[in-house]
């Protein structure tokens, strides 16, 4: 069964972007991790006492990454029950009446074919932001700060990750790195 307001860290960052309004201000985001693959997803399924076993849940996984997309191709949407439902899209150049995009043909006037995830909304498995976010018990894990140095002459742009429970010594001594 899966377990209930899971921890979710977020990790604070200062905007670095000289440009923008909203320089040296401080702002949350989901900390960078990897990607989950189709064998540790469905590790992770089949230890949450799935009747599955692991290889048919990789079967299954693998043959909905075959499906999905052949669907998605031929213009039909594809709902999963309790999760969402994917979607295609386009991006597309504009012609200036029917008969200058009959002219280029779909070919030159389609730019690109998406997919296009939307979260399941109805009232009882509501996955809009506000409903994840009461699912989520939310922790502060590290301020993450992009700094630059000069190697060879050259400036490198380097990141380093404080643990919130080490700001206040971080603060106090800014140039000695945080313990690992």
């Amino acid at each position: 069964m899966a377990e209930q307001n899971i921890q979710f860290p977020v990790d604070l960052c200062r905007n670095n972007n000289e440009s923008s309004t909203k320089y040296g201000r401080i702002y949350a985001r989901t900390p960078r991790r990897k990607t989950l693959s189709t064998r540790g997803l469905a590790k992770h399924v089949t230890e949450h006492g799935s009747i599955c076993t692991y290889e048919t849940m990789m079967l299954v996984l693998n043959q909905l990454s075959i499906c999905i997309p052949e669907l998605l191709s031929q213009g039909l949407s594809v709902e999963l029950d309790g999760l969402g439902t994917f979607t295609p899209t386009i991006s597309s150049d504009a012609a200036k009446d029917v008969e200058t995009a009959i002219a280029k043909g779909p070919d030159d006037l389609v730019k690109g074919v998406h997919m296009r995830f939307i979260p399941n909304n109805t009232d009882l498995l509501a996955l809009t932001s506000k409903v994840m976010k009461t699912k989520c018990s939310l922790v502060f894990q590290d301020f993450v700060d992009v700094k630059t140095k000069t190697v060879d002459g050259k400036k490198v742009r380097y990141v380093t990750r404080i643990p919130i429970d080490q700001w206040d010594k971080y603060k106090a001594e800014p140039d000695v790195e945080p313990e690992p």
